[in-house]
């Protein structure tokens, strides 16, 4: 979720079938806005994702449950992890999207139209939205690098 901005919910119905390279395309149906979102994955999560692909026991998912491999995690797997790390009432699942969006823009710097295609946001405007075919993806790419980076590098500060 820290690497990739998505939503939980996405995050744990995530299909193999539906990461290729550094990238995931998560089909409309399983998007807020029911458009297709186009992820890209900072080297971060494609490290993760090998580690999770030599684990998966065959599963189509990448998440799966702990208990069947044919059902993605708990919709709470998330949370209980986050409660067991010492975060309980301070960060949930879709705590890391606002936090991604704050220190984007406020630390970071990066374009808030960036940030919100990231996040899958429509555009405010209703004529932009109407003849706006922009997915921005190697600015996206650049600017998630930069993030994975920045996470990296507090992570190892906090540490």
């Amino acid at each position: 979720l820290a690497y990739t901005w998505v939503r939980t919910n996405e995050l744990r119905m995530m299909l193999w079938s539906e990461v290729e390279g550094d990238q995931w395309l998560i089909p409309a149906g399983k998007m807020k806005r029911q458009k297709d979102h186009l992820v890209p994955l900072p080297k971060q999560a494609v490290a993760i994702l090998a580690e999770m692909k030599a684990r998966s026991s065959g599963s189509d998912y990448v998440f799966p449950s702990d208990r069947r491999n044919d059902r993605p995690m708990s919709e709470n797997a998330v949370l209980y992890l986050l409660h067991r790390m010492g975060f309980k009432g301070r960060m949930t699942g879709h705590g890391f999207r606002a936090t991604a969006r704050t220190i984007g823009a406020e630390v970071l710097g990066f374009r808030p139209d960036l940030l919100e295609h990231q996040l899958a946001h429509t555009v405010k405007n209703p004529l932009g939205r109407a003849y706006d075919r922009t997915s921005f993806l190697p600015e996206r790419r650049d600017m998630m690098q930069q993030w994975a980076d920045y996470l990296d590098k507090i992570k190892f500060r906090a540490a």
